[in-house]
């Protein structure tokens, strides 16, 4: 095997391997951003409904939150709930996912759990008062910002890389063409010949 084809073999192979280990590196640190930015809201909008509850006059049936209409801008709305319950666990308003959030005296900061077939994150806040908020949103909304993220960047990088190869492969052939040609010339030297090779450029 010559040393030319050597050197294509394992930078051909080597690059891909690199480029997905990138690759992987990059959904990574995208899944741990995308989680970090949703925590921070779904924490936010714990907090301001707990700073309202003082104010508010929850006694009674529960209180339905009122739905944003059709078209304005907030992503997947059923991926989002909100619930806030009595010390005793009585629900005293929710929005239409949110009457579904369990009740859990216990659960303090952020609890992973399924509701009928869906995975959800729920953040539970002890309120300034008797009240216990909760705020859960689908994992699937979270999977769904990474993968169009994702979408978005992968699709340079798919096609990038055959240009990679190309350009790689390239640049093997034209660095190693001195050494191509010395050893055309020993090939088609006599056995007996000492006249010196040209090494100028190699």
């Amino acid at each position: 095997m010559t040393l030319q084809r050597r050197l294509l073999i394992l930078l051909l192979a080597g690059a891909p391997v690199i480029w997905a280990l990138a690759v992987g590196f990059a959904v990574w640190r995208a899944n741990i951003e995308i989680n970090e930015l949703f925590d921070t809201q779904q924490v936010r909008l714990a907090q301001q409904v707990a700073a309202l509850l003082p104010s508010a006059q929850l006694e009674g049936p529960p209180r339905a939150v009122p739905a944003l209409p059709a078209g304005s801008g907030a992503a997947e709305l059923e991926d989002l709930s909100i619930a806030v319950w009595n010390e005793r666990g009585d629900l005293l308003l929710a929005d239409r996912e949110g009457a579904a959030l369990p009740f859990d005296a216990a659960a303090e900061g952020f609890v992973d759990l399924k509701l009928g077939d869906a995975s959800w994150r729920v953040y539970y806040l002890r309120g300034g008062g008797p009240w216990r908020v909760a705020v859960g949103q689908a994992t699937e909304e979270r999977s769904e910002v990474l993968r169009d993220l994702l979408a978005g960047q992968l699709l340079p990088w798919l096609l990038m890389l055959p240009v990679l190869l190309a350009v790689i492969a390239a640049a093997v052939r034209r660095g190693l063409r001195p050494v191509r040609e010395i050893a055309r010339e020993v090939q088609q030297r006599r056995a007996d010949s000492l006249a010196p090779l040209p090494v100028g450029e190699v």
